[in-house]
């Protein structure tokens, strides 16, 4: 794999109509579906998706929600979007190392955009990418978007939101029983575009039959983890769960972009 390159410049605009979309990938091992919403509120949608399939049978799977206003936040996560699917692969052996090299020439390059034009000042993007590659998951984070594992009807949240009330509990700041409902909770102090930010990655097993599921704030924030547990425990596929869920926070008010994509591990039948 070629190493990494740095753009020259960020153009300022994000390409394609986000406002709502949905995308489906299937192979014989697997079945994932991606669904974005703009919301009741918003004038746009700063979410962005991708899901890819490589040679070697392994999926790559990425929301980045964008920060910022007046398109910039657009912008940042079209940004991120280009770029993760421009990857032609992901050598074995260095998932980790490749998607963090990745995620730090992001934030260095879309910092410098945001100090080059005074319009763009601020922008930024949370970012959770998982790399599937046979029975294991890599995954690399930024921010407050989130990756969970559904195994054996339990949702399991992998993720922790790089929030600035995770820093003031930390520092004995805040007390846990406090942070539900302190606005600490809603401010990052780690994003793509920083010019800071710090990834934090891991990996995990997966069998047959698991679900891997990620989703930007806009889906988490309205929805309770008892609703989408109810939801994956139901017997049907990946763009089925993905629609419901849209639709269980829209009716709720859809007060936020939202994106959720679910990965499903075909089950493994024996004759």
């Amino acid at each position: 794999m070629s190493p990494l390159k740095k753009p020259d410049t960020i153009h300022k605009k994000a390409a394609g109509d986000w406002s709502e979309k949905q995308t489906r990938l299937s192979t014989p091992d697997f079945e994932c579906s991606a669904r974005t919403h703009i919301g009741y509120i918003r004038s746009s949608n700063q979410d962005r998706y991708v899901m890819r399939a490589f040679p070697d049978g392994s999926a790559l799977l990425v929301i980045a929600d964008g920060l910022g206003g007046d398109g910039a936040g657009d912008l940042a996560s079209e940004t991120i979007r280009a770029r993760i699917a421009g990857l032609n692969a992901i050598p074995s052996g260095q998932e980790t190392q490749t998607l963090t090299a990745l995620a730090l020439a992001l934030d260095e390059s879309i910092c410098r955009a945001g100090k080059d034009a005074e319009d763009l000042h601020g922008m930024g993007s949370t970012l959770i990418m998982a790399l599937v590659r046979e029975n294991r998951v890599f995954w690399v984070h930024i921010g407050d978007s989130r990756l969970y594992l559904f195994q054996h009807s339990r949702l399991i949240r992998i993720t922790t939101d790089q929030t600035l009330v995770r820093f003031l509990i930390a520092e004995n700041a805040l007390s846990p029983e406090e942070a539900p409902h302190h606005y600490s909770r809603h401010v990052m102090d780690q994003y793509v575009g920083c010019g800071f930010c710090e990834p934090e990655s891991g990996s995990f097993a997966i069998v047959s039959g698991d679900w891997i599921v990620l989703m930007s704030d806009g889906v988490y924030r309205y929805l309770s983890e008892a609703a989408l547990t109810a939801i994956f425990e139901k017997p049907d596929g990946p763009d089925h769960k993905c629609r419901n869920i849209i639709q269980a926070v829209l009716a709720g008010g859809g007060k936020d972009n939202l994106t959720i994509l679910a990965f499903h591990r075909r089950q493994e039948h024996t004759t």
